[in-house]
C-alpha cells in the first residue's frame, strides 16, 4: 500500500498551516507525557513555551487571533466517533466536518492511514481543517502519527500572556518541516525574534516549497568531507633507490648514512621557504 495516496500537495499557505498545527499537536502530547509532578516539570514548560510560540505563529498565518483552547488537537475516541456518524467513512481517506451538529464549536478532520489506524484532528477554523486533511493524505506516516485518535479528550494547557519568541525560536529545530513553518510564520513580529530566526535558521530557505525526498542508502562520509586525492608523484630526492650487485650487503654505516640523507630530503621537502627545484628539460638526440 503506498504512503502517499494523493499525487498532489495542497498549495503552500496549505502546507503552512499544516505544519505549523502538527507541530502544536506533537507539543500536547509531549506536555501529556510528561511524568507528574516536579519530575515532569521542566518538560511541561518547555511545552507550554512552545505552544504559545506556535499559536502566534498559527494566528500570523490565518490573521485571525487562536486562543490556547481553541488550537488544533488530535481527536479523542468519542469526538470521532459521532463526526464519523456524520459521514460516510471508506478505507485510507480523510474528511472534513463541522462539528456544530454535535453541539461542538469547531471543525473535525477525520479519516484512516495504514500502519496507523483512525486519524482525526480538530480545528478551529475550516481554513486549518481543510489544511490537515490535505497533509493527512499527502505526508508520510512517520509525519502524522501524532494525529492518532487518542482514547481521552486532551485539553491545550493554559498558555501565558506573554511569550519570549526570540527565546522560542532559541529551540527550533532546523531540520524539521514543522519548526520552519513555525518560523517562517514568525518573522515580521518584531526586531529580536526577526534576529534569532536569522542566527538559528542561517543558511535554510524558510520560502522554500513542500518537497518529500525519500531516504538515500549513500550518506556522507563519517569524517563529512570527501578525501582528496592523493597525487602519485614524489619528489626525486624522497624516491631515491639503492641498486645492489647480487651478494651485496650493507653495513651498519651505510644504513645509517642512507637513514641520515632520507631524514634530510624530508626536513628539506617541508621547509615553507625552501626554494622549489628547477624542472629540467628532456634531452634527446635533437637536442633540449
Amino acid at each position: 500500500m503506498s504512503d502517499y495516496p494523493l499525487l498532489a500537495l495542497g498549495s503552500y499557505e496549505t502546507y503552512q498551516l499544516a505544519h505549523i498545527a502538527t507541530f502544536v499537536a506533537e507539543r500536547i502530547a509531549r506536555h501529556r507525557a510528561a511524568p507528574a509532578g516536579r519530575p515532569g516539570r521542566g518538560e511541561r514548560v518547555d511545552a507550554v513555551r512552545d505552544l504559545a510560540g506556535a499559536a502566534t505563529a498559527l494566528g500570523n498565518a490565518t490573521g485571525t487571533t487562536i486562543a490556547g483552547r481553541d488550537l488544533p488537537r488530535p481527536l479523542d475516541r468519542d469526538t470521532f466517533q459521532a463526526a464519523r456518524e456524520l459521514l460516510t467513512t471508506g478505507p485510507r481517506r480523510a474528511d472534513v466536518v463541522a462539528l456544530a451538529g454535535t453541539g461542538r464549536p469547531g471543525f473535525a478532520v477525520l479519516g484512516h492511514v495504514p500502519g496507523i489506524g483512525a486519524v482525526g484532528a480538530h480545528a478551529p477554523t475550516a481554513q486549518i481543517a481543510e489544511a490537515l486533511r490535505t497533509h493527512l493524505l499527502t505526508r508520510p506516516v512517520g509525519e502524522i502519527a501524532v494525529w492518532a485518535v487518542t482514547p481521552h479528550a486532551h485539553p491545550v494547557p493554559t498558555l501565558p500572556r506573554r511569550v519570549d519568541l526570540a527565546a522560542f525560536v532559541e529551540h527550533l529545530d532546523p531540520a524539521g518541516s514543522d519548526d520552519r513553518a513555525v518560523a517562517r510564520n514568525l518573522r515580521g513580529q518584531d526586531r529580536r525574534t526577526d534576529a534569532a530566526i536569522r542566527g538559528r535558521f542561517a543558511g535554510v530557505d524558510l520560502n522554500a516549497a513542500p518537497l518529500v525526498t525519500p531516504p538515500s542508502d549513500r550518506g556522507p562520509r563519517p569524517g563529512g568531507d570527501p578525501v582528496p586525492a592523493r597525487s602519485g608523484r614524489r619528489s626525486s630526492t624522497v624516491r631515491r633507490s639503492v641498486r645492489r650487485s647480487p651478494g651485496q650487503t650493507s653495513s651498519a654505516r651505510d644504513r645509517r648514512g642512507r637513514a641520515t640523507e632520507w631524514s634530510e630530503a624530508r626536513l628539506r621537502l617541508r621547509q615553507p621557504g625552501a626554494p622549489a627545484a628547477a624542472p629540467k628539460a628532456p634531452t634527446t638526440k635533437a637536442g633540449p
